[in-house]
């Protein structure tokens, strides 16, 4: 298929129900939408996400374009974050995450991780009528941030309310929420660089200590310190506690799919995985064409846009038998919505973590969790997020 073959491919709307992927995908591996082209399937996004010819065309910039925010001094804090950045400077402000997030220093985390979901699951009062987002899915990757970064636990549910104001209006592409959006940043600052000044008298064992480490090594600026603290904070917890709701709620809105978990205890990565593949956090992975760039006998035209689509990807007739069955045992692939190469999610190993672990300890005290009526999430064209999400642990 040649780029002469755009008539012949398939409009696929940015909010495109699965009914309409599937659609799709039996016309074409390849769609075009007003924003882009849409990947379809899972093994073609995979190579253009793993291919270095791509790149991200200044990153959540483009999303920052789109929700309105194309100017002034929050914009400019924006630009500098990783999300935005390419080349060496992206490349020099990995290097803390690489040291602290690699998976062998991600498993030391386990049992720390193990003993906040077992207080969190001590502390309800009501197992018989559980918020599961309120009581659990925003208490976990709060504390643990707090323990990454040495600070008390006890600042938990401030950190939980800066991160959710932050985040989701640009990722949900919110409008009337970017006020709240810039406002929270601010305070989030605030916190950051007082946390940074009283760090740097007594360096620990901690995320914070490790990029003033890595300034005195002149692997980042000063100023990227705060930079990548912040980003920490903006990334480190809005996406895992959607992910553990969105889990949950596919484990259990099917109660054979939970009872398959159960039947395995050894499986629970393989059943966090399955719930990644069918209900996503991130719908989409944006990549750019800075040259023409062949893929699958298509060609991707110089300055245009790639999105792949995690949510069509994972169910992909062509990857996965009957694709729309939560299944465990099967043959091992790649959750889409993590990314690969230079731009994969740096965050990816510790948010495995939390999610199986929560699933392991919970089936292990409550195996007879169940609904307590519907869940709702509500799906962006970027991300999907829990509304609702009420459960009886007992």
């Amino acid at each position: 298929m040649s780029t002469a073959d755009l008539a012949r491919i398939p409009e696929v709307s940015p909010m495109a129900t699965l009914q309409d992927y599937a659609k799709a995908r039996r016309e074409s591996w390849i769609g075009h939408s007003m924003r882009g082209f849409e990947v379809l399937t899972h093994d073609q996004g995979w190579e253009i996400m793993s291919s270095k010819e791509f790149d991200i065309g200044g990153g959540f910039g483009v999303v920052l374009d789109a929700v309105g925010l194309t100017s002034g001094r929050y914009r400019e804090e924006w630009n500098k974050q990783i999300v935005c950045t390419e080349g060496e400077l992206r490349t020099r402000m990995r290097q803390p995450y690489m040291r602290l997030l690699k998976p062998q220093q991600v498993a030391k985390l386990q049992g720390s991780v193990r003993e906040m979901i077992h207080g969190i699951l001590d502390e309800i009062k009501d197992p018989t009528d559980v918020d599961f987002m309120a009581e659990i899915a925003w208490r976990l990757p709060t504390q643990l941030y707090c323990d990454l970064i040495s600070a008390p636990r006890e600042m938990a549910p401030w950190i939980g309310r800066v991160t959710e104001a932050i985040n989701p209006p640009l990722l949900m592409m919110d409008r009337d929420r970017l006020g709240e959006s810039e406002a929270a940043y601010w305070e989030g600052l605030d916190f950051i660089e007082k946390h940074i000044d009283e760090k740097r008298k007594h360096l620990g064992d901690d995320f914070t200590s490790e990029l003033i480490r890595c300034e005195l090594e002149g692997l980042i600026s000063h100023d990227e310190v705060k930079t990548v603290a912040m980003s920490l904070l903006i990334a480190s917890m809005d996406n895992t506690l959607h992910q553990l709701g969105l889990t949950f709620g596919t484990l259990l809105e099917d109660r054979s799919r939970w009872e398959q978990t159960l039947a395995r205890p050894t499986a629970a990565p393989q059943a966090a995985e399955e719930t990644y593949r069918l209900c996503p956090r991130f719908g989409v992975i944006a990549r750019h064409a800075s040259v023409d760039i062949p893929v699958n006998g298509f060609t991707i035209p110089a300055g245009n846009w790639v999105w792949i689509s995690t949510r069509s990807g994972g169910r992909d007739e062509t990857k996965f038998e009957d694709p729309d069955t939560f299944k465990l045992g099967r043959p091992a692939s790649r959750a889409l919505m993590f990314g690969s190469n230079h731009y994969s999610c740096l965050g990816a190993t510790l948010a495995r973590l939390e999610i199986t672990e929560t699933i392991k300890i919970i089936g292990e005290r409550f195996p007879n969790i169940h609904l307590k009526g519907d869940w709702a999430k509500r799906e962006g064209p970027l991300v999907t997020e829990v509304e609702h999400l009420r459960v009886s642990l007992v």
